[in-house]
């Protein structure tokens, strides 16, 4: 093999290497709740009823929405769970606060504020990254949302 044919076939897989790595660390959301939340389960399109103030009630309980005040993975929820920009969000939230009087959800400063918060609130509901919520046990994880890297 002479010394072109190589280094081509070195670029092509080193090219393999990074991009399947690259897909490999897609990153997820995960959506939890309290304990006490009436489902083991949510669809995207339910999330999406509760943070957009359409859904706020699960049988007896009544859903409090938390959300995550860090940009990245606001950023990555609204888009990819909400179906929207964050622009649009906030706008819809002002309208609605001042149309319907309906609060927007909370937020929390931290993963760990807003685990602990959801924990502890009956009818809580809050999302973090997936990989944030492995062996704790206070809270259910509803649904998983893969949203790249």
């Amino acid at each position: 093999m002479n010394n072109m044919v190589k280094w081509g076939l070195g670029i092509g897989i080193l090219v393999l290497l990074l991009w399947g790595n690259a897909y490999a660390t897609a990153r997820e959301i995960a959506i939890i709740s309290s304990k006490d939340y009436p489902s083991n389960t949510i669809t995207a399109d339910k999330v999406k009823e509760v943070y957009l103030g359409e859904k706020m009630s699960e049988g007896s309980v009544k859903i409090k929405p938390m959300e995550h005040n860090d940009e990245a993975i606001k950023k990555k929820f609204i888009e990819n769970v909400l179906g929207t920009s964050i622009d649009r969000y906030k706008a819809y939230w002002i309208k609605k606060f001042f149309q319907e009087g309906i609060t927007p959800p909370t937020n929390k400063v931290s993963s760990s504020e807003l685990i602990h918060a959801v924990s502890q609130t009956s009818g809580g509901i809050g999302y973090v990254w997936a990989d944030e919520v492995k062996g704790d046990t206070g809270f259910k994880v509803l649904l998983r949302v893969e949203v790249g890297d």
